[in-house]
């Protein structure tokens, strides 16, 4: 018995070891650990074919598996490449082009197209561009106002109240309108050709006299010492056609005098304020074709009020903007005279008219007397505290009153004259 047990003892001692080496070579072969014969990863492969390389070309490996479906180099070849499919619909590059790629504002292609920072500027948005065009103050004036429109020195002046706008100025003729000249102290003519012509009405009140003689009382000037001056309207006095006409029209021609005068006058306490400064003395007017200067030889909408008297020595440009509405008020603390010329095309005094503006829309409040010089082209209305004196050749289109300030009286003086209500004989 002994003697089997000795054997079966003998017997386990040589097939033990065999197992044992199975045993530790089974676990080292499970992948769980790298054998240090081989590499763990190619026998996982070999046993359940997982294999990064085997797996991918199956489905997930990142060269070959992308090119079928997710893999980044062959997806966005198929479908999101930066190069291709921004080609069809979203690269920066050619999608900009057609569309706005690049956050949808491309500075280098859909620019050009569209909205390129430089070039969409250009004839758009740029400031210096659009300036040219629409808002810069240098060009703008150039190309539609000459240095005129919207200058800023232009608007300025025009910026009367201090709001930002030309305030609106109404002068209300009422009954005096129809008026080509007016006066208080009666008229005198000279007989040189070409005679004097007026083109209008004529009111005399109180001073119903044409060169000391009483005027006929229908509707004309009468014998006028011999020297009467022609007409195409009708005398008004105080006795025709009626006795309450003339009252009434030197009424209306009072109130429309103060209703243009500066606040404090002189000669009486007016209504209209806010004037711009002219320097003085006031000289305005440079000789034709002389660069137009804003407040010497060129005025826009506004009113304009000098403390002394006004000197007009050559042409002066009254520009409305393109305002038909546009109105001029030039008031003068003492005497409005224009300087004596020569027949055109000699040089002579001119008061020009551009952009819209209206010979109806131009009012000189003179607070003294006018004197407008020879063969001078005078345009607007005149309303003098006293008398107004037209020298030889010299023309008018504009109303011209003298006496207008209920304290003033006013006398007429012609020689070889042309006088005309705008619509009658001249523009409006």
């Amino acid at each position: 018995m002994q003697i089997l047990k000795r054997g079966a003892l003998y017997l386990l001692l040589a097939v033990l070891p065999a197992c044992g080496r199975q045993l530790v070579e089974f676990p080292m072969n499970d992948g769980s650990q790298p054998d240090t014969a081989k590499d763990t990863v190619a026998i996982a492969d070999r046993v359940n074919a997982t294999d990064v390389r085997n797996g991918d070309l199956a489905n997930a490996e990142v060269a070959t598996a992308d090119a079928a479906n997710p893999d980044l180099v062959g997806l966005d070849q198929a479908i999101a490449d930066a190069v291709i499919q921004d080609a069809i619909n979203v690269d920066v590059r050619i999608s900009d082009v057609g569309v706005a790629d690049g956050e949808n504002r491309d500075a280098s292609t859909t620019d050009t197209a569209l909205g390129d920072a430089r070039l969409l500027d250009v004839p758009t948005l740029d400031v210096s561009s659009i300036d040219a065009p629409t808002v810069d103050i240098s060009v703008i004036d150039t190309a539609k106002a000459d240095a005129a429109s919207l200058e800023a020195k232009t608007i300025d002046l025009g910026d009367i109240d201090g709001s930002g706008s030309v305030p609106t100025i109404v002068v209300n003729l009422g009954l005096a309108k129809p008026f080509a000249i007016a006066a208080t102290a009666g008229v005198t003519n000279t007989i040189t050709t070409p005679i004097t012509h007026i083109n209008g009405n004529v009111v005399l009140t109180p001073g119903q006299t044409c060169n000391a003689v009483t005027v006929d009382n229908a509707g004309g000037f009468g014998l006028c010492g011999g020297m009467p001056p022609t007409i195409s309207g009708t005398v008004i006095t105080s006795v025709y056609p009626d006795t309450t006409t003339a009252t009434a029209i030197k009424a209306a021609l009072n109130a429309a005098f103060l209703s243009i005068t500066p606040l404090a006058g002189p000669p009486a306490v007016g209504s209209l304020g806010g004037g711009v400064p002219m320097a003085a003395p006031t000289t305005v007017g440079n000789v034709a074709g002389s660069p137009l200067v804003l407040g010497d030889n060129w005025f826009t909408p506004g009113v304009y009020t000098s403390i002394t008297s006004v000197l007009i020595t050559g042409d002066v440009t009254l520009d409305g903007l393109g305002d038909p509405n546009a109105v001029f008020v030039f008031q003068s603390a003492s005497t409005l005279t224009t300087a004596d010329g020569a027949p055109g095309p000699g040089a002579h005094a001119r008061v020009l008219l551009t952009n819209g503006t209206k010979a109806s829309n131009v009012w000189w409040q003179v607070a003294s007397s006018a004197t407008v010089g020879s063969y001078t082209e005078f345009q607007g209305n005149i309303l003098a505290a006293f008398n107004i004196t037209m020298k030889t050749g010299s023309t008018a289109c504009g109303r011209s009153m003298a006496g207008a300030w209920v304290g003033g009286a006013g006398a007429y003086i012609f020689d070889s004259n042309v006088v005309s209500v705008p619509g009658n004989g001249c523009p409006l």
